[in-house]
């Protein structure tokens, strides 16, 4: 009798063990393989929402200010003929971004455009990236090469029509003078050097 209860219990381990190897082999083909990663489709679907997550509470890039946000306004500066100060005021409801230098081309009396050589110069230094809020103003100077009247290479300017950096909208400028002093806005054009936008009025006008 004793024999065979060992005999019995000898064979109860091995359908034991027989059963434990089993488990652990379905146990090992549920782990990723060398060079593998069984639970990428899981694991990476959650981490890709919750970069989604992250970046969607960052807050987002203002876009570039245009010509439709802005009010564009040409002072003449007091004896310093040529000199203008470019000031573009965010009139829009939201805030925007100006990065760079605003296109200026003269007119006519006509309203027509009048080509003559224009350069963007870094006075008084390379442009800032400005978050102008509603209401708010980004400065930039202008310098005009002026001739005489009778000059054949001067163009007579009678106005201007602005642009913002990187778009392509346009708005006519208001020039501001002092008009009791006897000035009208009469620019006889030669060539126009345009300061890059600052955040402030501070050096944009030193040519």
């Amino acid at each position: 009798m004793l024999n065979r209860t060992r005999a019995l219990g000898a064979v109860a381990a091995l359908v034991g063990g027989a059963a434990l190897l089993t488990g652990c082999a379905q146990g090992a083909t549920s782990a990723p393989a060398p060079g593998t990663n069984a639970l990428s489709s899981q694991v990476g679907g959650q981490v890709q929402q919750a970069s989604g997550q992250v970046g969607g509470t960052g807050q987002a890039q203002e876009a570039s200010c245009t010509a439709e946000d802005v009010d564009v306004t040409l002072t003449v500066q007091p004896d310093r003929p040529g000199v203008l100060l470019l000031t573009a005021v965010n009139r829009s409801q939201q805030a925007c971004t100006v990065d760079g230098w605003a296109g200026l081309v003269p007119l006519d009396m006509s309203n027509s455009e009048i080509e003559v050589p224009t350069q963007q110069v870094e006075i008084p230094g390379a442009p800032t990236s400005t978050r102008i809020e509603p209401g708010k103003t980004a400065f930039a100077g202008v310098k005009l090469e002026l001739g005489g009247k009778d000059d054949p290479d001067a163009r007579v300017a009678t106005g201007f029509k602005a642009s913002m950096p990187g778009t392509d909208t346009t708005t006519n400028a208001r020039i501001s003078f002092d008009q009791s002093a006897g000035e009208y806005a009469e620019f006889p054009v030669k060539s126009i050097q345009i300061g890059s936008f600052q955040p402030s009025a501070q050096g944009v006008t030193v040519f």
